[in-house]
């Protein structure tokens, strides 16, 4: 009986032992005061990527109420320097393509789903809070038929040229 109390004690110190603290500075928000951590995107995960897919969706938290707006923003390459993930355009080059509002639900949670065009398109996020950063994202659309591996044709054999080592 002892043996299994010193046991048990001894588990609950454990668990009790890993919990974690975690500080957050505040933000001043008209009467009320919330946190920095009352605003956050969860999708997307990444700020830079890349998708074969037409359509984004943008889903976050903020307090109840807050109305969050959504600029998408896409790149013309007229001037033939081949934008990539690497190699970013610069403020000028983007093109304000659609810009939204979405208002945060009783749970505190918002989402929106923006059309993406295809090369390289900004998200930014601005929850209109002061001292709350906005958030941006970059996304390169691709489209998949354009990326499939073709073998080389040969025109003097009339057929294709097969590798060596596959």
């Amino acid at each position: 009986m002892f043996k299994r109390t010193l046991a048990s004690l001894m588990i609950m110190m454990a668990v009790l032992g890993f919990a974690s603290f975690a500080h957050a500075s505040t933000v001043t928000t008209g009467n009320a005061i919330s946190t920095r951590t009352d605003y956050e995107i969860i999708k997307p995960e990444k700020e830079i990527y890349s998708s074969s897919e037409r359509v984004v969706l943008i889903n976050g938290r903020a307090p109840s109420g807050t109305e969050i707006t959504v600029e998408l923003y896409g790149t013309t390459d007229l001037t033939r320097r081949s934008f990539n993930l690497d190699r970013l355009p610069a403020h000028e080059d983007y093109i304000l393509i659609k810009s939204d509002s979405v208002t945060s639900g009783n749970l505190g949670f918002f989402q929106k789903q923006m059309d993406l065009v295809r090369g390289i398109n900004k998200l930014v996020i601005d929850f209109g809070v002061e001292g709350v950063e906005d958030k941006e994202f970059i996304v390169f659309k691709y489209d998949v038929r354009r990326t499939d591996i073709r073998l080389p044709y040969d025109r003097e054999s009339g057929g294709i040229r097969m590798p060596l080592i596959r």
